[in-house]
């Protein structure tokens, strides 16, 4: 019955915000098509624009699926129903993590193919990519536990504002580190121990964010 419960918000969540994941994928798409460009300039704004596309994105899904479910007092009828703010918590989790990664892993894959199949890409820029690529995913993590932590919507705003003014910050930093800017022209991908330690630290606060998320959550007398 847990289980089936938890199952079932998943898959509400899913069904209520399948718009927003189609069209992240299609403006995505798209970036990387204009990325192709010969032209050097716009080829630079496709690949910013896949970039945004993930990060309007990891901003807009905390606010649709956990922040919308108080202000609309849909979260008191699914806390009536035969689940505990544990199970609440797991689900919620569960389900927009999935949601961003489902479009985030379609991007990024489709980043690689297209790096894969063209000559004149070079592969060096692979680490580089995969590294950018996990800001946006740190960031919604954030903010999906502010929303979640916070219960409300001033929190979400201060976390969106906070991450989305750092990225270009810290895409600066690791543009400026040289043992991995060195590599970006290179024939082949080079895993050299700075990209690990970067790689390594992105998915240490991956996991860090979600560890507190949920103990904060279980220690909430209130939940609704």
């Amino acid at each position: 019955m847990r289980s089936s419960m938890i199952r079932h918000l998943i898959l509400k969540d899913w069904r209520l915000n399948r718009m927003p994941i189609s069209l992240s994928i299609v403006l995505g798409l798209i970036a990387l098509l204009v990325a192709q460009c010969g032209v050097e300039a716009v080829r630079l704004l496709g690949s910013v624009w896949f970039f945004i596309s993930l990060c309007v994105l990891g901003s807009m899904l905390p606010g649709v699926a956990i922040v919308n479910e108080r202000k609309k007092q849909t979260l008191a009828f699914v806390m009536s129903l035969p689940v505990s703010s544990v199970q609440y918590t797991i689900a919620k989790g569960l389900s927009i993590l999935a949601m961003f990664l489902f479009p985030w892993l379609t991007l990024l894959i489709s980043a690689l193919v297209v790096i894969e199949t063209r000559d004149d890409i070079p592969h060096g820029v692979i680490p580089m990519l995969i590294i950018l690529a996990m800001l946006p995913l740190i960031g919604f993590c954030i903010m999906s536990a502010a929303a979640l932590v916070g219960e409300s919507e001033g929190w979400l705003m201060v976390a969106s504002v906070l991450c989305n003014s750092s990225y270009w910050f810290a895409w600066y930093l690791l543009a400026r580190m040289p043992s991995l800017a060195a590599n970006w022209g290179r024939p082949v991908a080079v895993w050299n121990p700075a990209a690990f330690m970067v790689l390594s630290s992105e998915v240490g606060s991956i996991a860090l964010i979600m560890a507190i998320t949920f103990f904060f959550q279980s220690r909430k007398r209130d939940f609704i």
